[in-house]
């Protein structure tokens, strides 16, 4: 998911965020990994993830935040 610039600030991101979360835990995953970009990691840690390592972008070549969240209350099916 990503938010235009303009757009951040708005509650755009923590809406996405949140259909998100809510998306994973009806389909029944317990967590989800997320490839961040870099200017994007402080939104991620804000709203629980935790960050897991690094991964270079095969389209760009840039050193991305490789993340990890935890879905609270979900019940254990998998993750992706």
């Amino acid at each position: 998911m990503w938010v235009t610039p303009t757009a951040i600030g708005s509650g755009l991101g923590r809406m996405l965020w949140s259909h998100a979360v809510e998306t994973a835990r009806a389909n029944g995953y317990t967590a989800f990994s997320i490839e961040s970009d870099p200017n994007a990691e402080g939104f991620y840690l804000r709203h629980g993830a935790k960050r897991v390592g690094e991964i270079v972008s095969a389209a760009t070549g840039r050193v991305l935040p490789l993340m990890s969240y935890v879905i609270p209350g979900a019940k254990d099916r998998g993750a992706v």
